[in-house]
């Protein structure tokens, strides 16, 4: 990360984290392991090979933090403060987003893994982002790589609504198409536009689509997510959360 988004980064934990001095060796300043869970995720390294040093924490350290912070959904949190940021004013009435996934090979299993129909049946894991049509990621979520689109559809519409004022159009392809998938846009004043099973190409859902796909491969940029070695659940949507909060704060600090 740019030393400028790791400032405001860790800027937004304090004020949410708010901790107080007490007995006892003090934590690791966030922006040491903001710091190092960017170098982390960007160079793909292993746990083992994180020794601490000045200005980065050990792997043993990051875990930690990475577990706390999971408990407490503070990347969560950090994700949507900075989503607000980038989207503040007037032009954040209504959000028009894009839904679609993308597949990584597991190697070594574990959870959220399944057999990936488009990797020869291999384990796999499948990441489903939704993104405003101006490039921001407003929610990633990890599933096992054999579940539908269709059927995980709703959690990262739930994810984003949380981040957005309000959604006005949502864009995506025939592997989102079911009823109940359309009555829930609905039924929350989204306008679906989802393109139906069996429909011929050409309804022109491409020229906007394209966005999500960038961030897909924004987020296969980063090593540690192209392929994936973890095995906890909890530590992919840690890693996939840092990489959108890493995405969203280089453009504001860009800005």
């Amino acid at each position: 990360m740019r030393a400028q988004t790791v400032e405001l980064v860790a800027d937004i934990i304090d004020r949410i984290e708010n901790r107080h001095p007490g007995p006892g060796r003090p934590p690791m300043p966030p922006a040491e392991v903001i710091r190092t869970l960017g170098f982390f995720v960007r160079e793909g390294v292993q746990w083992r090979e994180l020794k601490a040093a000045d200005g980065r924490a050990s792997g043993s350290t990051l875990r930690r933090r990475l577990d706390e912070w999971y408990t407490t959904a503070l990347l969560h949190r950090v994700h949507a403060v900075l989503v607000r940021m980038a989207r503040s004013g007037p032009d954040a009435a209504a959000w028009d987003v894009v839904v679609d996934s993308c597949s990584v090979r597991a190697k070594r299993g574990g959870e959220l893994t399944g057999a990936n129909p488009t990797d020869c049946g291999k384990s796999g894991t499948k990441y489903h982002v939704v993104a405003s049509i101006d490039g921001l990621l407003l929610a990633v979520v990890p599933s096992p790589a054999n579940v539908h689109d269709s059927r995980l559809f709703p959690d990262p519409l739930r994810r984003a609504q949380v981040v957005c004022a309000a959604i006005g159009r949502l864009y995506a392809d025939a592997g989102c198409d079911s009823a109940d998938n359309r009555w829930l846009c609905l039924r929350d004043g989204v306008q679906p536009h989802i393109r139906k099973v069996g429909e011929p190409h050409g309804s022109g859902l491409g020229t906007v689509r394209c966005v999500v796909e960038h961030g897909c491969a924004w987020l296969l940029a980063n090593k540690r997510l192209d392929r994936r070695h973890d095995r906890l659940g909890r530590i992919i949507l840690a890693l996939l959360t840092t990489a959108a909060i890493s995405i969203v704060a280089n453009r504001l600090s860009a800005c």
